[in-house]
């Protein structure tokens, strides 16, 4: 004789009813599922909207056409003079270690190590207040087409180029910073920088004067 289970006392219809109950189910999950996937990209977009926008803004602001106003031809000669003050800094600096070692060894005198030390000093010293001043010399300034951003090419501490972006508002006329014609250095002031750059006129050549005076405005 066949053993009783209690799941042959469920009748047929049961089983055809809880397979479609299962069935429904699962396709309701799916669909689900599939929606859950559908929001989830547009929320991404969101938030990754406002970092687009604000790299298309700096974008087109580089690739928009400016026209020269300022160019000072002595740049050349700052990053020259530059990169030859890193090379002797950095040919000092590494002269130094075998100088220490060959002290140590009794090979070299004290006044030997006490010379090259000072020299090591003295050009790391004289690097830094080269390098302050030659940073803050501008070599070209431009305007653009719509006369709104202001460029700025200067030097960097490697006497590489390094470019500013800034709004002709935000520049400082020259007769607010306190600067006269005669001047030999004239300063770039921002009202939203503490950063002080240095243009002159005496040796730079004003290219399109009546730009150079839209950015910052008549002087005496």
């Amino acid at each position: 004789t066949r053993c009783w289970k209690k799941e042959d006392a469920r009748p047929p219809c049961f089983f055809g009813m809880w397979e479609r109950l299962q069935s429904q189910n699962q396709r309701v999950n799916g669909v689900n599922n599939y929606l859950g996937r559908q929001r989830e990209p547009s929320v991404c977009l969101c938030h990754s909207a406002p970092a687009a926008v604000v790299r298309q803004k700096a974008l087109d602001e580089k690739t928009e056409e400016f026209k020269l106003v300022y160019r000072f031809p002595g740049i050349k000669y700052c990053r020259v003079l530059s990169r030859l003050k890193l090379l002797q800094t950095a040919t000092t600096m590494v002269m130094l270690p075998p100088i220490c070692y060959l002290y140590l060894q009794d090979q070299v005198s004290q006044n030997i190590l006490l010379y090259t030390t000072g020299i090591a000093f003295f050009a790391g010293a004289m690097l830094y207040g080269m390098s302050y001043f030659l940073r803050r010399i501008i070599g070209l300034i431009y305007l653009n087409e719509t006369g709104h951003t202001v460029k700025v090419a200067h030097l960097t501490f490697w006497g590489r180029r390094n470019d500013i972006y800034c709004p002709i508002e935000t520049v400082m006329p020259l007769d607010e910073a306190g600067d006269s014609k005669g001047e030999l250095l004239l300063q770039f002031k921002r009202y939203n920088s503490t950063d002080i750059l240095y243009f002159t006129i005496k040796f730079g050549q004003i290219v399109d004067r009546q730009k150079f005076t839209q950015i910052f405005g008549e002087f005496e």
